[in-house]
């Protein structure tokens, strides 16, 4: 069984305490479990943003952080059996998607590209110095990045992704202290390459 398409988040408006109505995860990873795809569809949604832009991120174009994205979604709805709920559903994915765009990487047999084709040919004149601004600036920290250690940029873009630190370290698969260590040497990093 494979999930389906999933619908944008509906809003309801009515409701004075939006985590009053907000659904228990235990009960909806039990529900997708058994097979309820909208009870999927609900899990995916509230993970889906912070994954993509970890795939975004990690592999450097949309077309590859497409691809690791919905291999991610994949995993997860044929390992919902494995979700144990030792650590929340998001960080869950979160581990699922990283391995996904990393493979992705693998199978391309390339280091992150900056995805430039994705952007207009040519901004409009009185978009061209914020424009190049952005771009130069985007250039830059993808160079700096490149410099830090492979673990360390991981941990890091994890962290900056909205991740604690023992989020972290549950998806890396490493000891809490180490991932504090990369964290804090990948950011000394950046700050003496950007000159910050």
């Amino acid at each position: 069984m494979t999930p389906g398409p999933f619908p944008e988040p509906v809003l309801d408006g009515g409701v004075d305490d939006p985590q009053a109505d907000a659904p228990d995860e235990a009960a909806l990873v039990a529900a997708a479990m058994a097979g309820d795809q909208q009870a999927f569809r609900t899990l995916w949604a509230g993970a889906e943003r912070q994954a993509h832009a970890l795939c975004l991120r990690l592999t450097g174009n949309r077309a590859d952080a497409a691809d690791a994205l919905q291999e991610a979604q994949i995993a997860v709805w044929r390992n919902l059996h494995r979700f144990e709920g030792r650590c929340p559903f998001g960080a869950w994915v979160f581990s699922i998607a990283r391995n996904a765009a990393l493979s992705v990487i693998r199978a391309r047999g390339r280091r992150p590209d900056l995805g430039l084709d994705d952007l207009d040919e040519r901004p409009r004149d009185n978009q061209a110095a914020p424009f190049a601004d952005v771009l130069v600036e985007t250039l830059t920290v993808q160079a700096a990045l490149e410099k830090v250690p492979e673990k360390h940029r991981e941990a890091l873009l994890l962290w900056v992704g909205g991740m604690s630190y023992a989020q972290v370290a549950e998806v890396m698969g490493a000891p809490l202290n180490s991932v504090k260590v990369w964290i804090h040497r990948a950011r000394t990093s950046l700050k003496d390459q950007l000159g910050r």
